[in-house]
């Protein structure tokens, strides 16, 4: 009954999780150039600059980021519950890597949301000396900068567990494919990080607004199916 009700659960908000995705994704593609990989691929003042005059879409952006992260959590609850009898240990732990991928991108999305608006505000009203402090000052508001814990925490889950669930024939082979080349598109943004790529980040997000809403709303459909009494 546990199980059921977990699994309902866990449905419900990959569905909702899956739309998230797509937003995040589209809502990059659409941002202004400027904005798009933040001041890790821009320098801060054209980046500020953009965020005071066009701040309505990277806050849609973030706070779909942030929301998504919050269902992720039920949903590596549910996946737990269908994954752990081939072999729960493994799943047990990569279940801990999903959940604490998920925490870090809410709680950094949320901060961003907060944060960023803000200082955007403070850098055009500051004088001269105001504004090259800001520019010089390596300022750092996210949590996860690099997103190796939000995005490659969350990529080795999929991964793992699409090959697992696969592999135990628990789900048709092409989900579990699906979910295979999902973890890879994260891994894309990690490379598209470290590499301060735009060509990196643009394709993940590219990746995110297809495979990413229909391995989710897949999977919710597998989790539905299981949760029905």
């Amino acid at each position: 009954m546990a199980d059921e009700k977990s699994s309902r659960l866990g449905s419900v908000c990959a569905i909702f999780l899956g739309i998230s995705y797509a937003a995040v994704g589209l809502s990059y593609l659409l941002l202004p150039a400027e904005q798009q990989g933040g001041t890790l691929l821009h320098d801060s003042e054209k980046f500020l600059i953009s965020m005071f005059q066009s701040p309505v879409l990277i806050t849609i952006h973030h706070l779909a980021f942030g929301l998504g992260a919050l269902l992720g959590l039920a949903v590596v609850f549910a996946v737990y519950d269908l994954a752990r009898s081939f072999n729960e240990a493994w799943v047990r732990w990569l279940s801990g890597l999903g959940f604490l991928g998920f925490a870090v991108t809410a709680v950094d999305n949320f901060k961003i949301v907060a944060a960023e608006p803000v200082r955007a505000a403070r850098y055009m009203a500051g004088d001269a000396a105001v504004k090259i402090i800001m520019r010089e000052t390596d300022y750092l508001i996210s949590v996860d900068p690099h997103m190796w814990l939000g995005y490659g925490l969350v990529g080795v889950w999929i991964l793992a567990v699409s090959w697992i669930l696969v592999r135990n024939r628990a789900v048709p082979r092409i989900f579990g494919l699906l979910g295979i080349a999902g973890g890879c598109i994260y891994i894309f943004v990690e490379v598209g990080t470290v590499l301060r790529s735009e060509i990196w980040l643009t394709a993940a997000a590219l990746g995110a607004v297809i495979a990413g809403p229909v391995w989710y709303i897949w999977l919710a459909l597998i989790l539905g199916k299981r949760g029905r009494p």
